[in-house]
């Protein structure tokens, strides 16, 4: 059974919805393994909310979790963001 969704910070949904609109590619660490998508879309799902992303080398598909991400580095802005709960 899975955990109960805590939502992100909400600045940090912006960079996600931002990300996806401009189809960019963000660095996300989940589980201490990084991985670089590029984002599709964010998207809610009953209470929980999700990123579809595409990796660039494989174009293997991927859909994340909002509360899975550790971190993620835009590597445009060269920020990094912490996604803790708003």
């Amino acid at each position: 059974m899975e955990k109960p969704y805590i939502p992100i910070s909400c600045s940090v949904y912006d960079v996600l919805e931002v990300a996806a609109m401009k189809k960019r590619r963000l660095i996300f660490t989940i589980g201490g393994i990084e991985q670089e998508l590029l984002v599709l879309d964010v998207y809610a799902r009953g209470k929980e909310e999700y990123l579809e992303g595409v990796d660039p080398l494989t174009n293997i598909p991927h859909i994340l979790r909002l509360d899975t991400i550790e971190s993620l580095f835009d590597p445009v802005d060269q920020k990094l963001y912490s996604p803790k709960a708003c």
